[in-house]
C-alpha cells in the first residue's frame, strides 16, 4: 500500500504540473458527484411522502432536487470524465518519457538482454497509463466509499438493521480484490509469452524480416508459433478471470442475502407505520445505488491494485537504475599508455558459462589492433566490455592505468565510437542520422558534412533528393537505402566525435564480399590514424576474415574465449598455429571461387 500511495503521489504531482486548474476542477467535480446517488434517493423519498401528504411545496422541492442531481450526474459527470482522461493522457506521456529515459540512461545493456528484465520493462511501458490514472482511481475509490457511508447513514435513520445492506457490500469488495490479485499474478506470469507473441507477429510486418518470411513461406509457421504463445497467455488469463468470477459470485451472493433482509425489515416497518412509503422507495433506490457504489469501489480498488502492480515494476526500474548509476573520474583527454586487460573473465548474467576466460590484452595508445577468430569466439563480448557495457566478473580493464570501473560510464561512452555488427539504420533526416554520433557537435556548421566526406559517403548523399536534409526510410516517405549505403552512414556517424579514445569496427561487414569489406576497413583505418594523432586513440578492428586485418599493428587471435596467439600479420602467417591455418583455409576458398 505504501508503494501505491507513493506512486499515486507522483501521479498527482505530475497531474498538477500538467494543468493546476484542471486538476482542481476535476477533483471538485469528482467530490460533487459522490453525493449524487444519495441525492437521488432522498429526492424520491421526498417526492413520495409529499405526494402522500398533498404538500405542493414539498413536491416542487423534491422535483427541483431530483432535476439538479440529474443534471449534475449527466452533465458534470461527462465533463469530469473527459477532464480526467485528458489529464491522464498528459501524465502518461510524461511517465513514458521518464521510463524510456531511465531505461536508456542505465550505463550498461544487461537490462536489455535479460528476459526477466525485458518482461518487467514491457509490462511497465504498457502500464504507464494505469500509473498515470492511479490518482483518479484512488480519488474515485475514496468518493465511492464516502457515498457508501452517506447511504449507510440514510438507511440507519430508517432502521438500524438496514445497516446489513451496507455490510453486505464488504464481501463484494473483498471478493473483487481477491479476483484482481489472481488476475494480476497471471499477467505477470505470462509477460514473457505475451512479448514473444508480439515479436513473432512483428516478423511478418517489419520490412526486413518480412521479406525472408515471405520468400521462405515461413509465415504460417511463424503465425502458428505466435498463436501458440498467445494461447498460453489467454488460457492463463481466462483461468484467472474464471477464478475471479467465482469469487465475485460469492461476494454478490452475500450482498443479495443482505438485500433480502433489508427488504423484509423495511416492508415490515412500513406495515406497522414505523416507516413511510417514501422510506420504502428510498431503501429500494439505495439498494440499487449500493450495487453501483460497490461496483465503483471494486473498480477503483482494482485500478489502484493494477497501478500497484505496475508500480512494483516502476520502483524496480528506479531502484535498478540507481544501483547502476556509477559516478567516477573523467577519462583522459589524450591516451598515453593505452588500454589494458588483465585476467579478464566474463559470464553473461544468469549463466555460469565463461564467454571470456583469463584474457590479457594490450591496446597501446595510437595503435591499430585487430581481434580475429571464428564466429562465437567472444569477440563482440570483448568489445562490450571495452565500451563499458558490461563489467568483467574477474580481472581488470585499465585506461592509462586507471580501472575502467573508476571512470564515469557516460563520459567514457562519449569517448568511444565505432560501427558495430548490428549497426542502426536510423530512419531520420541524413543530417540527424549522422549527427547523433556526437550530439554536442551535430548542429555545428560543416561537421556532419565533413564526417560524411571522411566516410566516403559524400557521393551517396549528393544523389539524395535533398542532400543532408533528405528524410530516410520508406516508413516516413523517404528513400530506402541498400545495406552498404546504410553502412556508410553508420561509418560517418562513428567519425563524428572529434577526439575519441576508442574506435571500434566490430564485424559490420559480415554480409559483404571480401573486396567491399577490405575497402571499408581501409577507409576506417585512414580515419583511425587521424584520431590517433589527435587523441592517442586506440583502433580495434574485429573480424572473422583474416585477410582484411593485415594493416593492424598487432593481431590477437581469440578462440573459445581465450587469447591463443598474438603478433603482426607477417609473424602470425609464418608461424604454425590457428591464424596461419585459418588464413590459408580462407585464401584457398577465395581462390576456388
Amino acid at each position: 500500500m505504501r508503494r501505491v500511495m507513493g506512486v499515486t503521489a507522483v501521479s498527482l504531482r505530475l497531474t498538477w504540473r500538467a494543468q493546476p486548474r484542471g486538476t482542481v476542477l476535476a477533483i471538485g467535480l469528482t467530490v460533487a458527484l459522490a453525493g449524487a446517488a444519495a441525492g437521488t434517493a432522498v429526492s424520491q423519498r421526498w417526492l413520495i411522502d409529499s405526494a402522500g401528504m398533498g404538500t405542493v411545496a414539498g413536491l416542487l422541492s423534491a422535483v427541483a432536487l431530483g432535476v439538479a442531481v440529474h443534471i449534475v450526474t449527466l452533465a458534470l459527470g461527462r465533463v469530469a470524465g473527459n477532464l480526467r482522461v485528458d489529464l491522464t493522457d498528459r501524465v502518461a506521456a510524461t511517465l513514458t518519457e521518464e521510463i524510456v529515459a531511465a531505461t536508456a540512461n542505465i550505463p550498461d545493456v544487461e537490462h536489455l538482454e535479460r528476459a526477466e528484465h525485458l518482461n518487467r520493462l514491457s509490462l511497465l511501458r504498457r502500464g504507464a497509463w494505469s500509473l498515470a490514472w492511479s490518482c483518479w482511481s484512488l480519488a474515485e475509490t475514496v468518493c465511492a466509499v464516502a457515498s457508501l457511508a452517506l447511504s449507510a447513514w440514510l438507511l440507519v435513520e430508517i432502521h438500524p438493521v438496514l445497516l446489513v445492506l451496507v455490510i453486505g457490500t464488504a464481501p463484494v469488495l473483498l471478493a473483487g480484490r481477491r479476483a484482481q490479485r489472481v488476475l494480476g499474478r497471471a499477467r505477470d506470469e505470462v509477460a514473457g509469452p505475451a512479448r514473444q507473441e508480439a515479436q513473432l507477429h512483428e516478423l511478418c510486418i517489419k520490412p526486413e524480416p518480412a521479406k525472408e518470411v515471405w520468400i521462405t513461406g515461413a509465415g504460417p509457421e511463424v503465425d502458428r508459433m505466435a498463436g501458440a504463445a498467445w494461447q498460453t497467455v489467454t488460457r492463463r488469463e481466462v483461468s484467472a478471470r474464471v477464478r475471479g468470477l467465482a469469487w465475485s459470485y460469492l461476494g454478490w451472493s452475500a450482498y443479495l442475502a443482505g438485500l433480502a433482509v433489508a427488504v423484509v425489515v423495511v416492508v415490515d416497518a412500513a406495515r406497522q407505520h414505523r416507516a413511510s412509503v417514501g422510506d420504502v422507495v428510498l431503501v429500494l433506490s439505495l439498494s440499487r445505488e449500493l450495487r453501483s457504489q460497490a461496483a465503483g469501489t471494486i473498480g477503483g480498488l482494482n485500478a489502484v491494485a493494477e497501478a500497484g502492480r505496475i508500480a512494483g515494476h516502476y520502483v524496480w526500474l528506479r531502484g535498478y537504475a540507481a544501483t547502476r548509476d556509477r559516478s567516477g573520474g573523467t577519462p583522459p583527454e589524450h591516451l598515453n599508455g593505452g588500454i589494458r586487460l588483465r585476467g579478464v573473465t566474463f559470464c553473461y548474467p544468469g549463466t555460469d558459462i565463461a564467454v571470456l576466460q583469463d584474457v590479457d590484452l594490450d591496446l597501446p595508445a595510437g595503435s591499430t589492433v585487430a581481434l580475429v577468430g571464428v564466429n562465437g569466439a567472444g569477440k563482440s563480448t570483448l568489445v562490450k566490455l571495452l565500451c563499458g557495457l558490461y563489467r568483467p566478473h574477474h580481472g581488470v580493464i585499465t585506461v592509462d592505468g586507471t580501472p575502467l570501473t573508476d571512470l564515469d560510464p557516460a563520459e567514457w561512452a562519449e569517448r568511444c565510437s565505432g560501427v558495430f555488427q548490428d549497426f542502426g539504420k536510423l530512419q531520420l533526416p541524413v543530417r540527424d542520422a549522422v549527427g547523433v554520433g556526437d550530439l554536442g557537435r551535430m548542429h555545428v556548421p560543416g561537421v556532419v558534412a565533413t564526417a560524411v566526406e571522411r566516410a566516403g559517403a559524400a557521393e551517396l548523399v549528393a544523389e539524395l533528393p535533398r542532400g543532408l536534409d533528405t528524410q530516410l526510410g520508406h516508413v516516413f516517405g523517404g528513400p530506402d537505402l541498400s545495406h552498404g549505403q546504410w553502412q556508410k552512414l553508420a561509418l560517418a556517424r562513428a567519425l563524428m566525435p572529434e577526439r575519441p579514445l576508442l574506435l571500434v569496427l566490430d564485424e559490420p561487414t559480415a554480409a559483404m564480399d571480401p573486396q567491399a569489406e577490405q575497402s571499408l576497413f581501409e577507409t576506417f583505418g585512414r580515419q583511425a590514424r587521424t584520431a590517433s594523432a589527435r587523441s592517442g586513440a586506440v583502433t580495434l578492428l574485429v573480424s572473422h576474415r583474416f585477410s582484411t586485418v593485415h594493416m593492424a599493428d598487432r593481431i590477437y587471435v581469440l578462440s573459445n574465449g581465450r587469447i591463443v596467439q598474438s603478433g603482426t600479420h607477417a609473424e602470425l602467417v609464418t608461424t604454425a598455429g590457428p591464424y596461419a591455418t585459418l588464413y590459408a583455409t580462407q585464401a584457398r576458398a577465395y581462390r576456388t571461387h
